[in-house]
């Protein structure tokens, strides 16, 4: 290649960030998550501690440059530019124009496919996406990188014969079938809003009314809107206390409220602004309880009464064995985790932590400052928990062998099948079509090693 060709020409101690954000790294010294990746050749190996392994990847330049040329190619064939036909695109233009864009491209892709190329020859079981600890990358030298990977932990599962746990007969004590309470519960729980007539706005009801707004001091109107609103005291419209203005309304009455909003108001043409709001209620709903009819069985799936309560009953049974089941395997689980002593990467619990605190943002943003550390404290400590107990399941599988085969997953199939009323068939479609098959055969090998755990370790009501 000539110098005019040197693809690292004027780069050097590139940054590497590709658009798609698959390999991240920077200069010496910086850490970064690399996702998605595969390895090579020239490279050596150290241990840092249990936990993690560090092994640098030496990337040489004449293999920059023939990805670099090739992918210049795929380029200049397909990428359109001012000036040239599509697929007529000298590789010289573009090698120039586009250079840099195309050697973070390549790096990326060849730093990820060295990576782990590096982690399969050598057989290392990793729990994360490694990371590149180190980067250099320098005019006519090769590319070396630090990568570093967070490892499984070293679990062993002690006798489960010679375990035995205590539980306190009050923790499984369960109710009597009550089939008329059972059956309130449906009713109440299948409530749906209706239009009711002759009546006034009370707490918990909606209302469905029209809303026009205008500014007081140059008198304009806003357009006139349809609007949905549940009666109740939380602070959750953009109109201060609404809740208030409306309990006692009835249909068709009009209501004009006067509202002047600070200036830091999320509605920013409402901000510092005195607003009068013209409301017209135009109909009432309330959450009305069904009848046990006909109308109501066919809703639910049911043809007839007697299947209902049958069904009921039998829901009602498998409830409370799953209760008594959770119970049981939270007790294997925490015996288990102070006998199997072990260590786990603070980066798989932060990654759990993290899904956490996204998953449940808004009930963590209403609560005090001193209840949302002690909370996320909670959500650190179940997280941990929890990670800790898949190692040991992964653990006892491998101990005891336990595979899911084919049928099993036809088993489960027809479970799930069976449990919403659907076909078999479109159970399989989903699972395959989105490309659920091997989730469901890991949650069905967790579940397979669990009772494992329930059949061997001794389980004592004190």
């Amino acid at each position: 290649m000539s110098e005019k060709e040197n693809p690292v020409k004027k780069v050097k101690k590139k940054k590497v960030d590709s658009a798609d954000n698959k390999t991240k790294s920077t200069k010496t010294g910086e850490n970064k998550t690399l996702t998605d990746t595969k390895s090579k050749k020239k490279s050596t190996t150290k241990q840092s501690d249990l936990m993690s392994k560090e092994f640098k990847i030496i990337i040489p330049r004449v293999e920059i440059e023939k990805n670099f040329d090739l992918a210049a190619e795929k380029y200049s064939s397909e990428m359109k530019l001012d000036g040239f036909r599509k697929g007529k695109i000298p590789v010289e233009v573009v090698k120039s124009k586009y250079r840099e864009i195309i050697i973070d491209e390549v790096v990326n892709k060849l730093i990820e496919e060295y990576t782990f190329k590096k982690i399969k020859e050598e057989n290392i079981a990793i729990i994360s996406s490694p990371s590149i600890k180190k980067f250099e990358f320098e005019d006519g030298k090769d590319l070396n990188a630090l990568v570093s990977v967070d490892l499984f932990p070293e679990v062993n599962v002690p006798d489960l014969d010679k375990i035995q746990i205590s539980i306190k007969k009050e923790l499984l004590k369960t109710e009597d079938f009550n089939e008329a309470d059972q059956i309130d519960m449906i009713l109440e729980n299948n409530k749906r809003k209706q239009i009711v007539k002759d009546k006034v706005v009370k707490a918990g009801d909606f209302v469905e009314f029209t809303i026009q707004s205008q500014f007081t001091d140059t008198k304009r109107m806003m357009p006139k809107k349809d609007s949905f609103f549940e009666v109740k005291e939380e602070p959750h419209s953009d109109i201060g206390e609404l809740y208030k203005e409306l309990l006692g309304k009835s249909s068709g009455d009009k209501l004009e409220i006067k509202r002047k909003y600070n200036k830091d108001n999320k509605k920013k043409n409402w901000a510092g602004k005195t607003i009068r709001h013209f409301i017209e209620v135009k109909n009432i709903f309330e959450y009305v309880k069904p009848e046990l009819n006909d109308e109501f069985l066919k809703s639910v799936g049911f043809s007839d009464e007697k299947s209902f309560k049958e069904k009921l009953k039998e829901e009602y049974s498998n409830q409370l064995s799953r209760q008594k089941d959770q119970i049981i395997t939270a007790e294997i689980r925490d015996k288990l985790i102070e006998i199997c002593d072990f260590n786990v990467p603070d980066s798989i619990v932060d990654q759990e932590v993290q899904r956490s605190q996204e998953q449940y943002a808004q009930i963590i943003m209403t609560l005090p400052e001193d209840k949302r550390a002690e909370y996320i404290k909670t959500v650190r400590e179940n997280a941990e928990k929890s990670i800790r107990f898949s190692f040991i399941l992964e653990e006892v599988k491998k101990k005891f062998e336990i595979k899911v085969e084919n049928e099993d997953l036809e088993k489960e199939f027809k479970s799930i099948a069976d449990a919403n009323n659907i076909d078999i068939k479109d159970v399989r479609k989903y699972y395959m079509k989105n490309d659920q098959k091997e989730t469901l055969r890991d949650s069905i090998g967790r579940n397979q090693a669990i009772d494992l755990l329930k059949e061997k370790i001794k389980i004592k009501e004190v």
